[in-house]
């Protein structure tokens, strides 16, 4: 397989640039754009030269696909900037996991031609190299989709798209290669999980600043092996992707509501150093520990003990994260000394690229938190090392992630809710 473009951390789609990547499991929810849909599929249909005897499945085909690409020019118009361009991939590789069955890409890059020549799209073509095409929608479309964001939620999903998502590094500063792999009673039971988890939340009222989410709600979880021919395991990373909530400005979280009432944003306190102290059997000091070093911002200590935790090796130069919140007087040398004489107990960890199986471990937590709660019928919203519920579910919510760390960790790790921008 290919390296793919890598997904946007905590977006709803996987962004390429400017572009958002096409997904192909998009399709038509509301009346107005399944009708719309239909009425471009018979126009295709009318002006498309077809052999006098066509098979039912490959018209079904050709129908699906149209509802699609009406569905991803629809959240396109709605939910980005103008200019913004859809990439859909041309590259004919064996079908995998990942993608939608019987979906093949030479009938999604026909259809485009099609609604091309219909003056619906335009459409740029990938250059030598770039297998990518870009479309989107004309004038006449956009004013066919006009009306949509006063109507019920026009976009849905179709069914049995992978959530377990399994990657292997290709090298410091490349995409990281997308891997099919066979399935074992663990990814069987983690994909349970997570399609439990799913089907919860989309039943939930789930909004921002009074409008519903643009898409359903579909979590992932991702692993990451070292590299492409390593073993198929599924014990590092792990973290859940997803949300549009995930990466919402911290200003921002304060218009999430579920089910008409606003959320307690709730965190585990030093999630990262306390699971790595937790693997050395140690335990965390009192205090910050991200503190307490001269002259290195709070946020640079933060930054740079989990790239230290996460990388294979010593560190030769700062991240360029990291270095800007530093300073120039701050190296890569002189951070690692100064992290290891904050943390000596977990300083024989760093290089040791224990970060991954920490993220791991982090996962499992906020899944069985997100159990127990799904237990008890309250939606929450996860982030890496905490969640959102409603405020008035805060204190279950404590105590569920309590309950979560001792069942993985033996320990119940604190939890703190953190203050939010315009709390009442």
């Amino acid at each position: 397989m290919t390296p793919e473009a890598e997904p946007h951390d905590t977006d709803e789609e996987r962004v390429i640039g400017s572009d958002i990547h096409h997904d192909p499991w998009l399709t038509p929810a509301c009346p107005a754009l399944q009708a719309l849909a239909a009425a471009v599929f018979a126009d295709i249909e009318h002006n498309s030269p077809m052999p006098p005897r066509q098979r039912r499945d490959a018209t079904e085909r050709r129908r699906a696909v149209t509802e699609n690409l009406i569905a991803s020019l629809a959240h396109l118009v709605l939910h980005h900037p103008a200019g913004t361009r859809l990439a859909v991939s041309a590259r004919n590789d064996p079908t995998t996991r990942y993608d939608r069955p019987r979906f093949p890409r030479e009938v999604v890059t026909k259809l485009i031609g099609s609604m091309e020549a219909l003056g619906l799209v335009t459409r740029q073509r990938g250059g030598r190299g770039n297998q990518r095409s870009t479309i989107e929608p004309t004038p006449r479309l956009r004013e066919m989709l006009a009306g949509l964001e006063s109507g019920p939620r026009p976009i849905g999903r179709e069914a049995g798209a992978e959530t377990i998502i399994l990657k292997a590094s290709t090298g410091r500063g490349r995409s990281k290669l997308l891997l099919d792999y066979a399935d074992t009673p663990e990814t069987i039971a983690m994909r349970a999980d997570m399609q439990a988890i799913n089907a919860f939340l989309a039943e939930a009222d789930i909004g921002l600043d009074g409008n519903p989410p643009q898409l359903p709600v579909f979590l992932t979880r991702r692993f990451q092996i070292e590299h492409p021919d390593a073993p198929h395991t599924f014990d590092q990373h792990g973290r859940l992707y997803g949300g549009f909530w995930m990466n919402l400005p911290k200003t921002r979280r304060h218009l999430i509501k579920i089910n008409g009432e606003a959320v307690a944003d709730l965190d585990f306190t030093a999630m990262f150093p306390q699971l790595a102290y937790l693997a050395a059997g140690a335990v965390l000091p009192r205090g910050d520990p991200y503190g307490g070093i001269e002259g290195l911002p709070r946020a640079a200590a933060k930054m740079g003990l989990s790239a230290l935790l996460s990388r294979q090796g010593a560190m030769r130069r700062l991240p360029s994260e990291v270095r800007e919140t530093a300073g120039k007087e701050w190296n890569a040398e002189r951070l690692s000394e100064a992290l290891a004489k904050r943390h000596p107990a977990i300083a024989s960890m760093f290089g040791t690229g224990l970060g991954l199986r920490l993220m791991f471990t982090e996962s499992r937590i906020l899944v069985a938190a997100l159990r127990i709660l799904m237990a008890q019928g309250v939606p929450a919203l996860p982030m890496h090392d905490g969640i959102m519920v409603a405020r008035s579910k805060a204190e279950s919510a404590k105590q569920a992630m309590g309950g979560a760390c001792g069942g993985v960790v033996g320990v119940a790790l604190p939890v703190i809710r953190k203050a939010m921008h315009a709390y009442g």
